[in-house]
């Protein structure tokens, strides 16, 4: 069985450091980032599938080091505030090509204290047009996350479960980690539209309407 909020209430997923999921598979990355001295030229990207936990890691290090935080997706320019703070930057991969030469060039030169790309791609193979740009990329430190093994993957199931306001079952977890697609963005959509199914015919989260949603047996 599972439990709901009231009301269906969808809770913002929680970014904080203690409801980080630790594993072997992001054990690299979270070394990397625990210790921004042993960067090379103070920059690190952080490199994972989509869904292993780039992005929470970006909160969790930009609450510890009151960084800046940027969306390479969403346009922005270098500004004169960002002399001398931290600066994260999600999706690194999409931000303007002259804007992440000049972040990269002022961290080299101590304007900036340090710089963390996440992205799911290699800085090397980010399709890049400035020869200067790409020389910096291939020599920037990588720390990578790799797809999460079975207790991992448990872990983060409960953790996107909880972040939806629902307690479930280890036997629905178990019935998941078999029979659904183990990638975690899937599985996100997959909790999404159980959830969303769930309430609307006003009934818990339970392995067997799991295994129904999944065959298709609800519609």
């Amino acid at each position: 069985m599972s439990t709901q909020f009231p009301l269906n209430l969808i809770l913002a997923p929680n970014k904080s450091a203690k409801a980080f999921v630790n594993g072997e598979a992001n054990a690299e990355a979270v070394t990397a980032l625990a210790d921004t001295s042993e960067w090379a030229n103070n920059i690190l990207a952080v490199i994972g599938p989509k869904g292993s936990g780039k992005t929470h890691l970006g909160h969790i290090w930009t609450e510890r080091h009151k960084a800046i935080a940027l969306d390479g997706s969403k346009g922005f320019v270098p500004r004169q505030n960002y002399r001398g703070r931290a600066l994260w930057i999600d999706d690194a991969s999409l931000a303007d090509e002259y804007t992440l030469f000049t972040l990269i060039n002022l961290t080299i030169t101590g304007e900036l204290k340090a710089l963390l790309f996440s992205d799911q791609n290699m800085p090397s193979d980010w399709n890049v047009q400035l020869p200067d740009l790409h020389s910096r990329l291939k020599n920037v430190q990588v720390a990578r996350i790799q797809e999460p093994d079975e207790d991992l993957l448990s872990a983060i199931i409960t953790k996107l479960f909880m972040d939806r306001g629902l307690k479930v079952s280890d036997n629905l977890i178990d019935y998941l980690l078999v029979h659904a697609d183990r990638s975690v963005d899937s599985l996100r959509s997959l909790i999404h539209g159980l959830d969303k199914q769930a309430a609307a015919e006003k009934v818990n989260v339970t392995r067997i309407f799991a295994a129904k949603y999944m065959q298709g047996q609800l519609f």
